[in-house]
């Protein structure tokens, strides 16, 4: 097996120290060991700058950061990582979450083993552990993901490992989507170059025991932006494209329930996301 390809991971982060620590840590104890660490902070104020200034001066990493006194956004610093970057291949790493030691290398034999047999692919992903206070929940379990599948929903989470050629190839991520701006940009990288491939190692974790704010926990309008924007960019959606959609949509609980999406799902034969939705307006009314 080839281990002469350098492996790009970049964090975004914003005032979450202690969480950056260990993600970058995490991906310091790869296995594989080509790789460049890249941190995009958003204007930190927590010491998050003094840190990545020590691990600079080791060696250890390399950050950009913003410094206007203005979030720009997580993908205005990926963009930026994205440009520096200095890996054939590139893959990310939220902040609050964190890798398994075996993570790189995984992707690094299952791309070594498809390039040999010929296929042309946009990306690798991974199955998610996700820790809740409640245990421990597995899911993305889908093998091939492609680009009419990525039109209905987004199978494959918020990581992909690619290379950082077809990345840019695509204008990396949009900066204008409120939210949703990986699976925006998996479509246009499936489009443009081929399916997702699954290794089905469940090494990445995702944490949602550290009480900061997630995309789940965005205000219901930003959430409702990033759908019709999704929407008007892979315009025209088949009816059953839009009725996927709202099942994504519906599973935010902070978005507002809308009688004329109710019966959509219930026309389309969603009776359990319909009854679903039922019960969350009869909740919020009480």
């Amino acid at each position: 097996m080839q281990v002469n390809r350098l492996v790009t991971v970049y964090i975004t982060t914003y005032n979450r120290l202690s969480l950056l620590e260990r993600a970058v840590n995490s991906v310091l104890n790869q296995t594989y060991s080509l790789i460049e660490i890249i941190v995009a902070d958003d204007g930190s104020t927590d010491g998050t700058h003094e840190y990545l200034a020590a691990m600079e001066a080791r060696g250890v990493l390399k950050s950009t950061i913003n410094r206007s006194g203005v979030s720009k956004g997580a993908c205005y610093g990926r963009n930026n990582a994205i440009s520096m970057a200095q890996g054939y291949f590139i893959t990310g790493l939220d902040d609050d979450d964190y890798f398994e030691s075996f993570r790189v290398m995984e992707f690094i034999r299952a791309w070594q083993e498809l390039e040999s047999a010929g296929n042309n692919i946009s990306g690798l992903f991974d199955g998610v552990v996700e820790l809740r206070d409640d245990g421990k929940f597995h899911y993305n379990e889908a093998t091939i993901v492609n680009y009419r599948m990525l039109r209905e929903s987004n199978f494959i989470g918020n990581q992909v490992f690619t290379t950082r050629e077809k990345l840019l190839d695509v204008g990396s991520f949009d900066v204008n989507m409120p939210a949703l701006q990986d699976w925006e940009t998996w479509i246009r990288l499936s489009k443009k170059h081929g399916d997702f491939i699954n290794i089905s190692k469940f090494s990445y974790i995702v944490d949602q025991t550290h009480g900061g704010e997630r995309i789940s926990e965005k205000k219901a309008k930003k959430i409702r932006l990033a759908f019709y924007k999704l929407a008007e960019k892979n315009a025209p959606l088949s009816f059953r494209e839009r009725v996927s959609h709202l099942e994504s949509l519906y599973a935010y609980k902070q978005v507002d329930v809308v009688g004329s999406e109710m019966l959509t799902l219930l026309f389309a034969g969603k009776v359990r996301k319909f009854m679903q939705v039922v019960k969350r307006l009869i909740k919020n009314a009480k």
